[in-house]
């Protein structure tokens, strides 16, 4: 290959990188909780096992910064998954003795499909700036949510569309020792856009609010990866906590301003979870590798999310209606994943694996928002040598989660109660460059 043929394609990877960095901000999925995995083809195909210990192309540095160190050439990868979640309400039930029409009108008490597909992008690049010092970086949406539902939905007082969109620059050092050590650290910067939007009522009458609001914060990652000369890897990293002041406003349409609700500026403080992830993998022969991966997710950020108005968002409602408050209280949760790497031969690699994904939400506080349950993951994948500096992997997972109930009450709204039961299927394709 000549040298300029060489500086051709590494154009084409930086263009790539930087396309996929400005789609990075509209690309978001339903997923547990509100957390995206989706970082990579070629983990995608093992259910993420390997992410703390692999080492196979720049996708699998996202969750383990000490990995940075352990390549030996300069490497990027650019990917995209498709995520298409199946959603349905079984079943569902509104009550109240507020909003006596409203609640007489309910007509929607089943819902064909609530989430929203959504190709979710990424970029990866590590660059050998020694023989033991390497520069990374990954661009990644880590966190999305989007589920929609029509004006007519029995829940809609409880919330109608949820979007959740991030956008996540992770630049990392890593060096690497004599005794097959790495370590490595770095700044996560990110952005964030959420909107929420729900019916509201005035006794015989309803309309529709809507509140957004986006920010722009920081966090930091840490990780080590430590290939043994037994053919065993152990990976181990840390990701912080993000917290974002969102800015805003809410705003209603002409039905609710008929009511008495009226626009004013918003703020909320969201933080995203801090988590651990670990894992150990054993080469065994020259063709088999079993991996086995866990992590563990803090989601008790995610307690009560307060908004703060710039007015009364309602004029003829008594006392004041400068805030509100969703109480989601959310727990610490696990994923546990479990696969194994085949390399057939020089051209040809193959990975298989299953995973089972804790959702950090209580029967108690699940919302129509995110009527998460726990789940399972089977996942199946390959990667094709097409030369010596490039190959393709593709990886598809099938998940499948465990029906929920939705019982939610509201003072001064009323009571939904809903049967959920959802699948999800996931496609990822990915091309790597090496020079």
């Amino acid at each position: 290959m000549t040298s300029k043929f060489k500086k051709s394609c590494l154009w084409g990877a930086a263009s790539g990188t930087a396309l996929i960095c400005a789609l990075a901000a509209s690309g978001s999925a339903h997923a547990s909780g509100f957390q995206l995995r989706e970082v990579s083809g070629s983990l995608q195909g093992s259910s993420f096992a390997g992410m703390s210990t692999q080492t196979d192309d720049a996708s699998q540095i996202f969750f383990n910064p000490g990995s940075v160190g352990q390549l030996r050439e300069s490497t990027y990868s650019v990917g995209t998954s498709l995520v298409m979640p199946n959603v349905k309400l079984k079943s569902g039930s509104f009550t109240s003795s507020t909003l006596t029409n409203a609640a007489g009108s309910v007509s929607n008490a089943t819902y064909g499909d609530m989430g929203q597909d959504a190709l979710v992008p990424n970029a990866h690049a590590v660059w050998t700036l020694t023989d033991q010092l390497n520069l990374g970086i990954s661009l990644t949406t880590p966190w999305g949510l989007v589920t929609d539902y029509e004006s007519d939905f029995a829940g809609r007082f409880f919330g109608t569309t949820s979007a959740i969109k991030t956008a996540n620059v992770k630049p990392v050092l890593a060096y690497r020792f004599d005794n097959g050590l790495s370590v490595g650290g770095g700044a996560q910067i990110q952005y964030m856009d959420a909107r929420l939007a729900k019916a509201v009522g005035f006794g015989a009458g309803e309309g529709n609010g809507d509140v957004t609001g986006d920010d722009l914060a920081a966090g930091w990652t840490a990780g080590m990866n430590w290939e043994l000369p037994t053919g065993t890897r152990i990976g181990a990293s840390y990701v912080s906590e993000i917290t974002h002041n969102l800015k805003g406003d809410i705003t209603f349409d002409s039905a609710a301003q008929a009511g008495g609700y009226r626009n004013q500026t918003a703020e909320a403080k969201v933080t995203t979870p801090e988590y651990i992830t670990f894992g150990i993998a054993q080469d065994i022969g020259e063709k088999w590798t079993i991996m086995a991966d866990g992590q563990w997710t803090n989601w008790e950020s995610i307690g009560t999310l307060n908004f703060r108005y710039g007015g009364d968002t309602n004029v003829n409602f008594a006392g004041n209606q400068n805030s509100t408050a969703d109480v989601y209280n959310w727990s610490s949760s696990w994923f546990y994943s479990l696969g194994a790497k085949y390399r057939y031969d020089e051209n040809w690699t193959f990975r298989g694996g299953v995973a089972y994904d804790q959702t950090p939400i209580s029967d108690e506080y699940r919302s129509v928002r995110i009527p998460d349950s726990n789940r399972y993951w089977l996942s199946l994948g390959a990667s094709y040598k097409v030369a010596d500096w490039a190959d393709v992997s593709l990886g598809y997972t099938h998940i499948f989660a465990h029906n929920s109930t939705v019982n939610h009450t509201e003072t001064n709204v009323g009571t939904f109660r809903g049967e959920y039961e959802s699948e999800v299927d996931i496609i990822a394709l990915q091309a790597k460059f090496q020079f």
